[in-house]
């Protein structure tokens, strides 16, 4: 039993020091979070294809107001059935020309130059969307992989210290000074720490793979902060009502509802309009076929309403417009709702942040478990005691960067809520 305990341990030590081994040969670039997002607004293929989006949606506007195209026919005589001369156009012959030009009535032209420029609008809230949405992403990934990579140095410096610890007890328990069953208790935390450092290792790759693909590279990134860099993140100057009243005009998707109520509004003029039938100007030349040679005239023509006058449509229209009315309400109450659920979380985390001082009591931790190695080296205190205070400094450690973590993407949160940059520096 105690050799294959022993294998055991030993497998699971070699394949964690392969493990931090592969992970060591990965380079990382250090990075902070404005050159992250400076990189972001120039790489992501999502945003470049929106972009074209938006600038497609303009040219529309443009060619929304180009007039039709006139029309153009003419008739070509061929002679008669009795005098069969095909293109008989000459001298004695038959030609006529027409030219056509279609004149929208009810102002059709102006209202769809209104509804293309709506679409063109809809298309930059769309934009900015998408932006609101890869941003609140990019800065998640981007402050998760700081403070996974925080834990990572603890738990690196805590298993070096131990490791020191664990040769030191190989040695006295080849000698047969130690007994063997602290050699294996040491061990087995050792595998442990290792084991919460693997995760924490995946966990941070995963964040790694987020921001890869947000900004289309395979750089591994070393996040880098200052403490200046986050005493924005607080709420002295933030009042709960005026963000939750400004989310119509702040919030795209609150936008691009109100544009889509907008342009249901739009298209019920736009079909009541096409009620009114268009009206056809033109000239006609006549070389010999009317009752005098080279007739010239005006032409005027027009649809007779007489059935069709777009009944269908315009009802459709008109409870469209209720539709999108419904829709627009329910969207600016689903922002409002995710604003003062962003702002209550951030309040719930500043009660615990401000209840004591989390990095004093980093450092007040660090001094204690540095003491607890020196005294049990010393023989000063008991190896579960030992063991007891490893474990809590790698979960005091994991939590505390996990707490911050937590606080920081709860302010962005509410930057997403509201659609604003509430905490700049």
């Amino acid at each position: 039993m105690r050799t294959i305990r022993m294998l055991f341990l030993t497998a699971c030590i070699s394949g964690l020091g392969y493990i931090q081994h592969v992970q060591a040969q990965i380079t990382s670039q250090p990075v902070t979070l404005q050159a992250v997002e400076d990189s972001f607004l120039t790489k992501n293929y999502l945003l470049l294809a929106q972009r074209y989006q938006v600038d497609a949606s303009k040219a529309l506007i443009r060619q929304a107001k180009m007039w039709n195209n006139p029309s153009f026919s003419t008739v070509l005589g061929f002679g008669s059935t009795n005098n069969f001369k095909p293109f008989n156009v000459g001298a004695g012959g038959e030609t006529q020309y027409n030219l056509d030009q279609l004149i929208q009535l009810a102002g059709k032209r102006n209202k769809t130059i209104q509804l293309a420029a709506a679409a063109a609008k809809m298309s930059e809230a769309n934009f900015d969307e998408l932006v609101r949405t890869l941003r609140l992403q990019l800065r998640e990934n981007f402050y998760n992989v700081y403070y996974q990579q925080q834990s990572e140095t603890v738990l690196k410096e805590q298993l070096d210290n131990l490791q020191k610890i664990v040769d030191a007890y190989v040695t006295a328990d080849k000698k047969g000074s130690v007994a063997h069953a602290d050699l294996v208790r040491l061990q087995a935390l050792q595998v442990g720490i290792e084991n919460d450092f693997a995760d924490l290792k995946q966990q941070e790759l995963e964040s790694q793979k987020n921001l890869q693909q947000l900004l289309h590279t395979s750089v591994f990134y070393e996040a880098r902060l200052q403490p200046a860099d986050l005493a924005s993140y607080n709420l002295d100057k933030i009042q709960l009502q005026p963000l939750l009243d400004s989310v119509a005009q702040n919030r795209p998707d609150v936008r691009m509802a109100d544009m889509q109520y907008q342009t249901a509004q739009l298209n019920y003029r736009l079909q009541k309009s096409m009620a009114v039938p268009d009206l056809h100007v033109g000239a006609t030349y006549d070389k010999q076929g009317s009752y005098t040679p080279n007739f010239v005239g005006l032409t005027l023509g027009i649809d007779l309403p007489t059935w069709n006058r777009n009944q269908g449509n315009i009802r459709a229209a008109q409870l469209q417009i209720g539709s999108e009315q419904q829709q627009l309400l329910q969207q600016q109450s689903i922002a409002q709702s995710e604003v003062l659920n962003a702002y209550q979380r951030i309040l719930a985390l500043e009660k615990r942040y401000k209840g004591f001082d989390l990095h004093q009591f980093q450092g007040e931790f660090d001094t204690l478990i540095a003491e607890v190695a020196k005294n049990f080296s010393k023989g000063n205190i008991s190896l579960l005691q030992f063991i007891d205070y490893f474990n809590s400094y790698s979960d005091n450690a994991k939590n505390i960067n996990k707490f911050l973590s937590n606080r920081v993407n709860a302010y962005e949160e509410l930057n997403y809520a509201t659609g604003q940059e509430l905490f700049k520096n």
